[in-house]
């Protein structure tokens, strides 16, 4: 049965745009060389139709596009061509009949994500009705299934080397770079949110049952998958509950999603639960995405990977973060590539009028200042805590700080009621957070901080509600970050197409009111030399003061 559906989908026509317009008959054409041609060896022959043959009626497609308003298309075609497809193109063989050229086929893909369209067939039927997408295909009308094939042969490439080498692209027609980079993460709906969550009991029952009936049923080849997917989801759920117990929470409260066990049961936005994963990106001053990544639950375990992308565009200067990546791994990540790193601890950071700030029912941590000299920590009565012994944790060692006065101390009752008093514990990395914490207290460092917001926030409202990112259609991690790759491509895109119409000058509405204001300035201009005229041809002032009381 497979060789057959293979058979049959191996005959399925090729469909393109038809381009026997009868307007050559009689109208000489002016359509230059093909600008992809096939490869000069004769190894592989792509099919690769020119769009500059499509016409509507008499007026060529790139014409019409231009006449409409609408070059966007024309901008991203051009991109595309100006790119390296070799590695693509080594993975088709000869034979067998012409396949689709790469960058029609990335294109399709890239417009219609950046129209919201992520559906296979979605972009099946919008390749056969959009004319912007005929002009960047070429007028290729590939099915949904091509697709699909597509973009799991060409998987490696997509997330690697073609992803750099587009946001490399853009930063060049953009003028561009990464000195200021800016990082933030979301959280994204798994493909299988809809379904339920399992704890460990229940998982543990749904296991044993099913290897009993993959047993019973050693040929149903359909039991067995399920049996093997429960048990890699129950050790899935075992390595996190032991996590959580490592941490002192309770391992029997997590839960997992059998049908996609890498994804995290997390909140979400609107605090309900579900199967989801966290995307993160790092943006520059232009807003374009400089680095990508996508971690089950943390978003500050792809920073690493995103500063060692971003750097591949240029020297990395200063990274902004929110609170959420106040930590020792983005601190050291920071300086393993020599970057300046602004980033506030919590809250409090915007309270340096009122000193000491008292945040939850007791003092925090960050509320207590070491004294290096003394080795000893101040606590906002001003008494100390000295070392009290030393300690272990997963990340190393700690070193224990006792009060020594707490018994009768007037703020006893908001720092602890411990009977020993107040204790703080010092880990490794606590010197570089206080030295980020001292930083963060400089208005001008703040300053400079407040430019974080307007350079990533606005880039998961784009991906979420205008390429419509708000669940993830594929499930694996592998192919989540597939999947998000390709709306960081596409986003790039329509950034550049955004900075191309704005010529880096501000956004459209400040273009709009800014010509609006020159067009009134020439008017006056107009007017006051009109009356000037007037003024001086007229016999009396008085004729003139009539003439420009009836203007």
């Amino acid at each position: 049965p497979n060789s057959r559906v293979a058979s049959m989908s191996s005959r399925r026509p090729v469909k393109n745009v038809d381009t026997s317009n009868q307007m050559s008959l009689f109208v000489k054409s002016d359509v230059p060389a093909q600008q992809a041609s096939d490869a000069l060896d004769g190894s592989v022959k792509f099919n690769r139709p020119d769009p500059r043959e499509i016409y509507l009626g008499g007026t060529r497609l790139d014409e019409y596009l231009h006449r409409a308003g609408l070059d966007g298309p024309l901008e991203i075609r051009s991109l595309l061509l100006s790119l390296d497809w070799e590695a693509f193109e080594q993975r088709y063989k000869k034979e067998g009949r012409r396949p689709y050229g790469p960058e029609a086929m990335m294109g399709i893909i890239l417009y219609g994500l950046s129209k919201g369209i992520s559906g296979l067939r979605g972009l099946e039927e919008l390749a056969r009705l959009d004319l912007g997408c005929m002009w960047i295909s070429g007028g290729l009308c590939p099915d949904h299934a091509t697709f699909g094939r597509f973009i799991q042969k060409h998987d490696e490439q997509i997330s690697g080397d073609m992803l750099h080498a587009l946001t490399a692209a853009v930063l060049k027609r953009s003028g561009g770079d990464v000195s200021v980079v800016s990082g933030d993460g979301t959280v994204v709906e798994a493909a299988v949110s809809r379904y339920g969550n399992m704890r460990r009991e229940a998982l543990q029952q749904a296991a044993e049952a099913a290897r009993q009936q993959a047993e019973e049923a050693p040929e149903d080849n359909k039991q067995a998958r399920r049996a093997e997917q429960l048990e890699c989801a129950q050790a899935q759920l075992e390595s996190r509950a032991e996590a959580r117990r490592a941490k002192g929470r309770d391992p029997e409260t997590t839960q997992i999603n059998p049908l996609d066990p890498e994804a995290m049961v997390q909140p979400q936005k609107d605090k309900t639960y579900a199967a989801s994963f966290k995307p993160s990106v790092l943006a520059n001053s232009q807003r374009i995405i400089v680095g990508w990544g996508v971690d089950p639950g943390s978003e500050t375990a792809v920073v690493e990977s995103m500063l060692e992308q971003a750097s591949r565009h240029g020297p990395l200067e200063t990274a902004l973060f929110d609170a959420a990546y106040h930590c020792d791994a983005v601190i050291q990540a920071c300086a393993r590539h020599d970057v300046e790193l602004l980033c506030p601890e919590g809250a409090l950071w915007r309270r340096h009028d009122t000193g000491h700030a008292k945040q939850g029912k007791y003092y925090s941590k960050r509320q207590f200042r070491y004294d290096v000299e003394q080795d000893v920590y101040l606590c906002p009565a001003g008494q100390r805590l000295v070392h009290d012994g030393t300690g272990k944790h997963q990340g190393g060692e700690y070193v224990n700080y006792r009060g020594t006065r707490c018994s009768d101390c007037p703020q006893r009752t908001a720092c602890t009621t411990a009977k020993a008093g107040r204790t703080i514990k010092r880990y490794g990395g606590d010197a570089a957070k206080e030295t980020l914490r001292q930083k963060m207290e400089d208005p001008q460092i703040r300053e400079r901080y407040r430019q974080r917001q307007a350079m990533v926030e606005p880039v998961f409202s784009a991906l979420k509600w205008q390429q419509n990112l708000r669940r993830f259609r594929r499930r694996g991690l592998a192919a989540v970050k597939r999947e998000f790759a390709l709306h960081v491509m596409a986003y790039n895109l329509g950034r550049m197409l955004i900075l191309a119409r704005t010529d880096g000058s501000g956004s459209l509405l400040v273009r709009f009111l800014e010509a609006m204001l020159r067009q009134c300035q020439d008017f006056l201009e107009n007017r006051r030399g009109f009356f000037r005229r007037m003024t001086v041809r007229s016999d009396s002032v008085q004729e003139a003061s009539q003439i420009m009381l009836f203007a």
